[in-house]
């Protein structure tokens, strides 16, 4: 008695979606070892963020494969609110306008840590006596440091917008990384069946 090609076929997919799975769990690992250490990490470029305070690196997380319907999906996940302004199509720009104030304030390098963080926000006590002169806010202050000058320190550049452009393009710089591995690989498996 011949067997029933639908039941073979089927038997043969249930085989197939847990090694598909795995295969997409290895290249989202990747993906996010890759976005990672060459896109979230080092000076900033065409295709590189400087690491400042490290959330955006941190709350990237490669996805876990699942099936949904007949696809298997994976991935990667970018968690920081933020991460829109700096990955998306090359070439394109985010334009930052203030929500419920007038101006962006956009610190100094007085009003900076050496990676880049700001210290503080303008109107935060640590900078001692303030005040604006042509968009520039200045104190007296050294921020946290606690030193005290006699002369104005700039704090901080008001701005009524800032352009920034996406420096990650997660087709170029990610999926095409990762597709010829991951093809290979997934033919290696249907190969196996």
């Amino acid at each position: 008695m011949p067997k029933d090609p639908i039941k073979s076929l089927e038997q043969i997919i249930k085989g197939l979606v847990p090694k598909v799975q795995k295969v997409v769990d290895r290249h989202s690992q990747r993906l996010w070892q890759r976005a990672v250490s060459r896109h979230l990490t080092g000076g900033t470029g065409p295709d590189r963020l400087a690491r400042r305070s490290g959330t955006l690196a941190r709350s990237t997380r490669p996805l876990k494969a699942r099936l949904e319907g007949s696809k298997v999906t994976g991935g990667l996940a970018f968690g920081a609110k933020y991460a829109g302004v700096h990955i998306g199509p090359a070439g394109s720009k985010v334009t930052i306008r203030p929500k419920n104030k007038q101006f962006l304030a956009i610190p100094l390098a007085a009003a900076k840590t050496a990676s880049g963080v700001p210290r503080g926000r303008p109107l935060d006590g640590i900078w001692g006596p303030i005040f604006v002169a042509k968009g520039i806010i200045f104190g007296f202050s050294g921020g946290t440091k606690g030193t005290q000058s006699t002369k104005a320190i700039p704090l901080f550049a008001l701005k009524r917008s800032v352009v920034v452009p996406r420096r990650v393009d997660p087709k170029k710089d990610l999926l095409d990384w990762v597709k010829p591995q991951y093809m290979h690989d997934l033919s290696q498996v249907v190969k196996g069946v």
